[in-house]
């Protein structure tokens, strides 16, 4: 209920009600006390490293200046949390294909690349869940076919509306738009794509034993309606935020089509099941992105306060090639994209930098530098659920991330020329 509560807040807060979003941070905070003790010992290491770090640095801040910028730990990440939650009822909707004997070879290999992409665009993490128990076949997926679920994957991040990197990257970069981020995503989605397929048919005997998932046209019809709803909305609810529109989009939209496909008293148990079930699963991400709430409060007042020091004085394409590499870095090493992010944001405030040009850079970060890290979420919960090495995951994708930057780079010269930057 909590967590029901901090959505509807978020979602009344990005519709300009009036609603205070610290409402649902008030209630986003009590939900994660509530489910702290179902968090395993590195989130808790994590989520405590970063408000130990944000706390002590707010409070510097403060004794220093004697201006108190807490408000953030109540206002930060609470949109994009709320929108999470309604993103998680997509889960309800299945992708279709159980019936069939999962196809081999190349062709099978570039369809599972796509389809991956444009459910968990979607339906985010559960598609990648779905498809690889369906080609896994009750054993562990092959190296290959988790390289194909995970490069595809994280791909979507690049323009997805429904997608957490999406979110943060336009939470982060006020005045960014998704429309703005799109048209620069998705070009660099599709080169991705086709990096992806050719760099593991290199690897893996041009493909010939790949088994994959099977894919059609008429699949993509329930993702294709939702993202529709969502562009119509943006123009017909303009003064409404994109997390808004989502947060709302989402849940009614699976509503409607659950209480059609299994008659009221059958679907709403089953989104009642859902929210009661899965809702509450949500622990890691919201301790995560709270956690990060803190730290980049205290970031933002330790730089207010201290002027800062920043190597540039202007963010163009140079610099922001560099940025990005070093967030690349940082998630190898296991820095969480969402903390990269933060901490840059916070960082070069002072510089005013392109909104457009800094939310590209957020979610280029997300969906190279996590396929790259062994300690992303998407390798710790193949690695969970089947077993799978993280590490080898993340080796096997660094030669595919570093010919991943290089195309993220261009990407960012382009759109410098474009902003006149």
């Amino acid at each position: 209920m909590l967590i029901l509560t901090m959505a509807v807040v978020a979602m009344l807060s990005g519709a300009r009600t009036g609603v205070p979003v610290w409402l649902g941070g008030l209630a986003a905070w009590a939900a994660v006390a509530l489910m702290w003790p179902g968090l395993d010992r590195r989130q808790r290491r994590l989520s405590w490293g970063l408000i130990g770090i944000g706390l002590a640095a707010l409070l510097w801040a403060g004794w220093q200046s004697g201006q108190w910028y807490w408000m953030g730990i109540l206002t930060k990440n609470v949109t994009l949390l709320g929108m999470l939650a309604a993103v998680s009822f997509l889960q309800l909707l299945g992708l279709g294909g159980d019936d069939e004997a999962p196809p081999r070879g190349r062709g099978a290999l570039w369809r599972t690349i796509a389809g991956v992409h444009a459910f968990g665009a979607i339906i985010n993490l559960s598609a990648v869940f779905i498809m690889a128990d369906r080609v896994a076949a009750g054993r562990t997926p092959s190296i290959a076919q988790l390289g194909a679920l995970t490069r595809g994957f994280l791909g979507a991040a690049l323009w997805s509306p429904f997608f957490a990197a999406t979110a943060v990257a336009l939470t982060n970069a006020p005045g960014a738009t998704l429309g703005e981020l799109a048209a620069a995503g998705i070009p660099l989605a599709l080169v991705l794509i086709v990096l992806a397929a050719r760099d593991l048919l290199r690897e893996h005997d041009d493909g010939r034993d790949f088994v994959g998932y099977p894919m059609h046209l008429a699949s993509l019809g329930v993702p294709l309606a939702l993202a529709l709803i969502v562009i119509a909305g943006h123009f017909v609810l303009s003064s409404w935020s994109t997390l808004a529109i989502i947060t709302i989009a989402a849940p009614l939209m699976v509503s409607g089509i659950v209480i059609r496909r299994s008659g009221f008293g059958a679907g709403s148990a089953q989104l009642a099941r859902h929210a009661v079930r899965r809702l509450p699963a949500m622990r890691g991400e919201m301790s995560l992105f709270l956690a990060a709430a803190v730290f980049a409060t205290g970031l933002e007042a330790l730089i207010a306060s201290s002027g800062g020091w920043l190597p540039m004085t202007h963010v163009g394409a140079p610099q922001a090639a560099m940025v990005l590499a070093g967030m690349i870095v940082l998630c190898v090493l296991g820095i969480h994209a969402v903390i990269s992010i933060t901490t840059v944001a916070a960082w070069l405030a002072p510089l005013n930098p392109d909104p457009v040009l800094m939310a590209v850079v957020y979610v280029q970060c997300w969906a190279i530098g996590l396929a790259a890290s062994p300690m992303s979420g998407i390798h710790l919960a193949l690695q969970g659920r089947y077993g799978a090495s993280g590490a080898e995951m993340a080796r096997g994708n660094v030669r595919y991330s570093l010919q991943a930057y290089v195309a993220a780079v261009v990407v960012l010269f382009i759109l410098a020329w474009w902003r006149g930057l």
